[in-house]
């Protein structure tokens, strides 16, 4: 079975002609994915990565076929706190995806939140050189100066925000308000300053995709942040933020995918058991419009399946959640598999 089928089957809200559940991406949602040390979650990270260059793929076939040239199944743009781009470039060949190919197509950008992790070994030669009179040295070779194949968006070396940041003219007047009120905040620590720039590297990358295909509804961005929790743990050296903070970024990307609710969705990977405290868990859930639990057998360990997955779904018009029908899943060298519970594995 299809993980995005099953989730819109139960909301109703994308539907095909036929009345059968659109098998992709929810658009329009902020989707939290929930996990703990015994169930990782970050193969679904990969899932959805997989799902919309698959769906870009198909609509490139489409247009092949005689459909529009504008035609595109839309991008990714993913900040990666989790993971290394070397580890998810390489999980990606394996589901069958290149990343170097999709960012020359324009489909991905990736914003690297654990700097450059090799910086140190550049500037310590540089140093070592002049120290003994050398004025030049071939170069570090790839391993050291670190995996890079393609250029990519650093969220530390660039964390300093100047006011002059500003969205394209291109803009529509409301989300033009949205940015002008994020950047109006009093941006007094470094933590803030972050925030504010993912937020317009996100809000950037959509345009952009925009553009690129004419204003093209097909063309969809999922924003993916792999995972909160570092941000998060800033705060353990910065007394002056709070989780508000966080919570208020959260609330200016979700009202923006509102408002571009056609085009772009939003994915947040969570570890939910880093913390005793789960007010800000709740609060999470609160604002999102749907969360994934992925929660390890309650029968204990299986050869044939993996874990489970969870649903809260939001109903924005009562206010209310709703919990929708479990799944299983089943995580392999070089795909995902999805069943009901209590079905057989085909």
């Amino acid at each position: 079975m299809d993980l995005f089928s099953h989730l819109n089957w139960y909301s109703g809200d994308f539907m095909n002609e036929d009345g059968e559940p659109i098998k992709s991406i929810p658009s329009g949602k902020l989707i939290l994915v929930s996990d703990t040390l015994e169930s990782e979650g970050s193969f679904l990270i990969h899932y959805f990565l997989q799902s919309i260059f698959k769906s870009t793929s198909t609509s490139v076939g489409s247009t092949s076929n005689g459909g529009s040239n504008n035609s595109n199944g839309g991008g990714a743009c993913l900040l990666g706190l989790n993971q290394s781009l070397y580890n998810y470039f390489n999980v990606g060949r394996k589901l069958g995806y290149n990343l170097t190919t999709e960012h020359n197509k324009g489909n991905f950008t990736f914003i690297n939140g654990l700097s450059t992790p090799y910086k140190w070994i550049i500037e310590q030669r540089l140093q070592q050189l002049e120290d003994q009179g050398i004025d030049e040295e071939p170069p570090l070779d790839s391993i050291s100066q670190g995996f890079n194949p393609f250029p990519t968006i650093h969220l530390i070396d660039n964390k300093n925000i100047s006011s002059s940041s500003s969205f394209s003219s291109s803009s529509s007047s409301s989300s033009s308000s949205s940015s002008s009120q994020y950047n109006n905040k009093n941006n007094n620590n470094e933590l803030k300053d972050v925030l504010y720039k993912i937020y317009n590297e996100f809000i950037n990358d959509h345009k952009k995709r925009l553009i690129n295909n004419n204003n093209n509804n097909n063309s969809k961005t999922l924003f993916i942040i792999d995972g909160l929790n570092l941000l998060e743990s800033h705060y353990s050296t910065n007394p002056s933020g709070s989780n508000m903070d966080i919570l208020n970024f959260l609330q200016y990307c979700h009202n923006y995918i509102k408002e571009n609710s056609t085009t772009c969705s939003m994915v947040i990977l969570y570890h939910s058991d880093c913390d005793e405290d789960t007010k800000f868990f709740n609060l999470l859930q609160y604002e999102s419009d749907l969360t994934i639990n992925i929660t390890g057998l309650k029968s204990g360990y299986s050869k044939d399946i993996d874990g489970q997955l969870n649903f809260i779904q939001k109903d924005e018009k009562n206010n209310t959640f709703t919990r929708v029908n479990p799944i299983h899943y089943q995580s392999l060298d070089n795909s995902i598999r999805f069943f009901s519970m209590g079905s057989r594995i085909q």
